[in-house]
């Protein structure tokens, strides 16, 4: 029989993934009375929690400066590790699956259950705040841990994009392309993946690069 146990490793998550799951777990920890010895404790991992949600809220709207942006990383590392230690904990600490899952934590998923992830059903080309950057951004998928950008800056014969492969990446957000010129049209898809394999490419986004002299 399969022993239930919670994730502990939550560096795949988006950043906007990542503070849903800090607020829901800091909410459903405050008020739970199954972990009275957690290690770390509840005073240690709030303070944590609450600094990168701040931080990420800051950042979200896309007019930070660089220091806060760092700022946030720095908080997010910080709070995946303790995300780890608390969950760690738990799994240790029991194997009942109601009292794990009464943490706010997301319990693994059974492998058997598990499919090749779907693709996103969007992707999007956004003007960044520094000159010659395109940000990426397009759907995060929950049980993809990668994803596989291709991305082009002119059309072939029949009017197709020529696609470059980038590097993975593992989050939807953060993301960008550098250098571009103005006034090209630059085109953007994704896919997702897992262990179980790799989705279709998500819808093509484009956008003409607009360059600040």
């Amino acid at each position: 029989m399969r022993t239930p146990k919670l994730v502990t490793n939550y560096k795949h998550l988006s950043d906007t993934e990542l503070a849903s799951l800090a607020t829901r777990s800091t909410d459903a920890l405050r008020t739970n009375t199954n972990f009275p010895d957690m290690d770390p404790t509840f005073a240690e991992y709030e303070p944590v929690a609450m600094d990168y949600i701040a931080k990420q809220g800051i950042t979200a709207t896309g007019r930070s400066s660089t220091q806060q942006a760092r700022e946030k990383d720095e908080a997010r590392e910080e709070l995946i590790v303790m995300m780890r230690r608390v969950t760690s904990y738990i799994n240790n600490f029991t194997s009942i699956s109601s009292i794990q899952l009464g943490s706010g934590f997301e319990p693994v998923a059974d492998p058997k259950g598990l499919q090749a992830p779907r693709s996103s059903t969007w992707a999007r080309l956004l003007d960044s705040t520094r000159p010659g950057e395109i940000l990426l951004q397009f759907e995060a998928i929950r049980e993809a841990y990668q994803y596989e950008l291709a991305f082009a800056s002119g059309l072939d014969g029949s009017g197709q994009p020529v696609w470059q492969e980038l590097e993975p990446v593992s989050r939807a957000l953060g993301n960008f392309y550098s250098p571009v010129q103005d006034g090209v049209t630059y085109y953007f898809r994704v896919r997702s993946r897992n262990k179980r394999g790799v989705s279709a490419w998500s819808p093509v986004a484009s956008l003409r690069a607009r360059v600040n002299a």
